[in-house]
């Protein structure tokens, strides 16, 4: 109880910096408990997203288990004992797995019997199909009756009476309400079909076997079945198949290993009772087993992500610690010399921290819940939207995370307090006396471990990115090394430690070289910050990680984000890509009918000459105005594009030439294109097709294949079309959805894509008219639902729709990007903010430390505009030099590190190249808010050398 009084009083005491320090704890704790909660949300978001799509596609309920049992292969079991057991198992299974279930089915199959019918009462018969009599759960509930009755439950003069389908009454030639005989001698049984049904809904995952696939069966009542053909010594049972349908929307990370277990724990439950064959279906295994590799990619980048955040609360806690240990280190020394242990000592601060960790540790996973709403709000860095929520729910590993966050800290902050701990109050007074020097830690040259790893980092980052180029697999996925985030943090800290080390040299020979000339105000800033580096170096590193770190996330994430955006919209070509429906007809028939019978004769080669012409179609071209009425689009197109054209030049051809054929100017206004892919802006070659009507431009693989350069011809034609000649007026290596370096699989074999652009009306007067595609741009606040209602309206008839804005709203929405501009604008707010707290504590602190130096420099005489000078200079030299020393070193990592993010694209095989961005607007965001946290500040550190009254701090010296 004494413990914890002392424990109070101290908090109590100290109640600032305790809940600076609390707040330390539980950003850490919210931090740490919100991975495994967004990894999971995130990625369940999207399972389900693509279990929809599956279901859509396969036309297949994704939810579906099943395993199916030969019981034949097994004579030895009893049949009755087994289902039942099989029943037990099978429930328990289902239950385990958490899911609510949308259906359960077991179906039951009697052994193949000859079938037929009972004439008169002779029991001859004719032969027929085989057939099975079957038994399936709760059918009454699922289906319909189509004809005819429900069969009786109890069987009368050995009848057994049964459903079946309609095409079972056709394939069988057979009616209702007549007696059929099943199978031979002893086993020989009567049946009597008295229903048709059919499914009472056809999209119930009931029936994930269609009703028609019993058209060879009988169907019993399942009571009925189970006391006629499961006791007894008979052997009637065939196969057992269990179906379950999970409720697949229910499904989410903390099932998934429950799932993919299921299939083991179903043939080991089995293998107890049974030697039975089993056979087990699961559709969508491989889809869980995928989503389960990318939680852990997933989860990894988080935490690559979070490791400048956390660098920077580590180094926060640290401070706020020290700065305690500062306040209270003249009591630890007075309880270290009256004879208090050091593990007393260390107890009492072992218990407050572990309090104060407590109440993060169950406050952070909630506070986690509000984080995760933050990632799955962003759409770059520092850009929020409105996006349809996550369902959120605090994982159990988020806890398991906590711990160890919490306790990595706990050990951290009680490292100034062991080390306080030891100290007399004789040393502690001696060592008050010393404000300069560095930190002990510093001493060692850990920046200069930390700039030597991040730069071994960096050249073996490089060195992949030049193989990747030069042995691209071609593929095309996304993903980011977490070690392009730590390493470049790793950069950051070891540089802003290294600089932070020659500042003071800096000063003093700042100070040295002006010391006559500089006024009171810098002549006493720059004694006090060059003599005590030691205790700015917290605050100063604070700023330089902010800022650099900052710098760094805004340039990587509008990279990546533009990068991909920019692959989508050059591969689409435009903002719409859409076909219309082309009427056409074929005239050979008509021309042969019209003048075949009455043409002369002719000789053979111009005959067939004329037949092949003949059966070329004639296309009716569709109107192009309604595209124009259209109220959201501002530009419309038509880019006529046909494949494996011909191309000949110089005694040489190329069998798979892409011809584009565009109206130039239209062209220009509506198709998307970065203007710093051509040499020259792409306007200009435009405007070299639009001068000559056989212009073209051609791909630098036409022209090195061909031998061709500008002004020299070549000629071009398709089957079915004339030959026509062109000349070459430009050469291009990229133009709107044409990729240069994607292999093109044809006839020929693997070759580099080929491409040629020529004027639309020369192509369609001499090579012919046929269906071209029409691009359109719309307007910058257009909706696709109100575009796609005008097309309606107009009547279009749109044949298929190439649209980029779903491609980007699904790119948007990808886990990793999500993850990657969540993490790094949260991280980023946060860390701005614990700067923020961490700028006021230090200097008011610090301020109240030098309350008699400003007391006595107000007694002497020196205004309050001077000190508030002192007080000018002093920021500037350090938080002012720290912000331009974050800045420059923001950049230097960013031209270092940011190219490297090429590794993530196998950019040999992307168009447009890779490029790094460095946005002007993401870093204004970061300049302002580092201004204004800056200027509220000064502010508040203003008001309080203001309000500093000269008797208080004379009486404080006396004190």
């Amino acid at each position: 109880m004494a413990i914890a009084k002392i424990i109070f009083r101290k908090m109590l005491n100290n109640r600032w910096l305790v809940g600076s320090l609390f707040l330390g704890l539980l950003i850490t704790s919210s931090l740490v408990a919100s991975i495994p909660t967004y990894s999971a949300s995130i990625l369940s978001k999207l399972l389900i997203k693509e279990l929809e799509n599956y279901q859509i596609k396969e036309n297949h309920y994704p939810g579906e288990y099943s395993f199916y049992l030969d019981t034949q292969k097994d004579p030895s079991i009893n049949q009755n004992k087994f289902v039942e057991e099989l029943d037990r198992m099978n429930d328990r299974l289902t239950k385990d797995t958490g899911l609510p279930l949308k259906t359960k089915v077991t179906v039951i199959s009697t052994i193949p019997m000859a079938v037929s019918k009972q004439e008169g009462d002779q029991s001859t018969s004719k032969p027929q199909k085989y057939g099975s009599i079957k038994s399936l759960t709760e059918l009454q509930k699922h289906m319909v009756l189509t004809d005819g009755r429900l069969p009786n439950l109890s069987v009368k003069d050995g009848v057994y009476e049964v459903l079946v389908t309609e095409m079972a009454l056709q394939k069988r030639d057979m009616v209702l309400n007549k007696i059929l005989l099943a199978g031979e001698g002893k086993k020989q049984i009567k049946i009597k079909p008295v229903g048709t049904f059919k499914a009472k809904d056809e999209r119930d995952p009931y029936w994930f076997l269609s009703p028609d696939s019993y058209s060879n069966d009988f169907i019993l009542p399942e009571t009925t079945f189970r006391d006629s053909f499961l006791k007894g010594n008979d052997k009637w049972i065939e196969n057992i198949r269990y179906f379950t349908a999970f409720d697949y929307h229910a499904i989410n990370m903390e099932k998934f290993n429950v799932l993919l277990a299921l299939e083991a724990k179903t043939k080991a439950s089995i293998s107890e009772i049974s030697n039975a064959k089993v056979f087990v279906n699961f559709p969508i295994k491989e889809i869980l087993v995928t989503y389960n590799e990318k939680s852990s990619q997933l989860k990894t980048m988080l935490w690559s992500l979070n490791v400048p955040i956390l660098i920077m609360v580590g180094i926060y806690l640290f401070m706020v610690t020290r700065l305690i240990i500062e306040r209270q280190r003249n009591e630890i020394a007075v309880l270290n010399s009256r004879g208090a242990k050091k593990s007393q000592i260390l107890l009492i601060y072992l218990l407050e921290i572990s309090s104060l960790s407590l109440i993060a540790f169950l406050l952070g996973p909630f506070i986690g819940l509000f984080l995760c709403k933050m990632l799955g709000a962003t759409n770059g860095f520092l850009q929020f939207v409105q996006r349809s929520p996550l369902e959120l729910r605090i994982m159990k590993e988020a806890f398991l995370y906590e711990i160890w966050a919490i306790c990595a800290c706990i050990l951290m902050m009680m490292i100034p307090i062991y080390q306080a701990a030891s100290k007399s109050i004789v040393h502690h007074k001696q060592t008050m006396t010393r404000i300069a020097g560095n930190a002990g830690w510093y001493t060692i040259f850990i920046d200069l471990a930390l700039m030597g790893l991040s730069l071994y980092g960096w050249k073996s980052f490089s060195r992949r990115q030049q193989d990747l180029m030069t042995f691209s697999d071609g593929g095309s996925n996304f993903s980011v090394d977490p070690l392009l985030f730590f390493v470049p943090t790793a950069f950051i800290i070891g540089l802003g430690l290294l600089l932070l080390r020659l500042y003071p040299i800096l000063l003093k020979s700042l100070f040295i070289l002006g010391k006559r000339y500089w006024p009171l105000s810098l002549y006493s800033t720059l004694v006090q910050v060059s003599r005590a580096s030691k205790q700015y170096l917290y605050l100063m590193l604070f700023l330089i990680l902010t800022i650099a770190v900052g710098v760094y996330s805004a340039s990587a994430a509008r990279t990546i984000n533009s990068n991909l955006e920019e692959q989508l919209r050059y591969e689409n070509g435009a903002d719409l890509a859409v076909n219309v429906l082309w009427s056409s007809v074929n005239p050979g028939s008509s021309q042969a009918q019209q003048y075949g019978p009455n043409a002369t004769e002719s000789k053979k080669d111009s005959k067939e000459e004329e037949v092949e012409a003949s059966s070329t179609p004639i296309y009716s071209e569709p109107p192009f105005d309604p595209f124009l009425k259209l109220k959201d689009i501002e530009h419309a197109t038509k880019v006529f594009r046909k494949k494996d054209v011909i191309a000949h030049a110089k005694g040489e051809d190329i069998p798979a030439v892409e011809l584009m054929g565009i109206e130039p100017k239209d062209f220009g206004q509506t198709a998307w294109f970065k203007t710093t892919l051509l040499e020259h802006h792409w306007y200009q070659y435009l405007n070299l097709l639009a001068k000559e009507p056989s212009a073209v431009l051609i791909s630098n693989a036409v022209a090195e294949k061909l031998g061709v350069k500008t002004g020299d011809y070549l000629t071009l034609n398709w089957n079915g079309s004339d030959t026509v000649e062109f000349v070459v007026y430009g050469i291009v290596k990229y133009w709107p959805s044409f990729n240069p370096a994607k292999v093109n699989d044809s006839e020929a074999g693997n070759t580099a894509p080929a491409l040629v652009v020529a004027n639309l009306t020369y192509v369609q007067t001499f090579m012919g008219l046929e269906p071209y595609e029409v691009w359109l741009k719309t307007k910058p606040n257009s909706t696709r639902a109100s575009l796609y209602k005008d097309m309606k309206k107009q009547g279009i008839p749109l044949t298929s729709v190439q649209d980029v804005q779903p491609k980007l709203n699904e790119l948007k929405n990808g886990a990793f990007l999500l993850g990657i501009n969540g993490t790094l604008s949260l991280g980023f707010v946060i860390s701005i903010m614990i700067t923020f707290i961490g700028f006021l504590i230090y200097w008011i602190l610090t301020m109240k430390s030098r309350i008699l130096q400003y007391g006595i420099y107000r007694a002497m005489g020196i205004p309050l505009k001077q000190l508030i000078g002192i007080l000018f200079y002093e920021q500037l030299l350090t938080s002012g030099v720290a912000c331009v020393i974050g800045i420059g070193i923001g950049s230097i990592t960013s031209t270092l590190f940011v190219p490297l993010f090429q590794l993530s694209f196998n950019s040999a095989n992307v168009a447009p190249p890779f490029q790094v961005i460095f946005d002007p607007s993401d870093e204004l965001r970061i300049y302002s808010l580092v201004i204004l946290i800056l200027t509220i500040g000064l502010t508040i550190l203003g008001v309080l050398l203001k309000n500093i009254r000269v008797h208080q701090a004379i009486k404080l010296g006396e004190d």
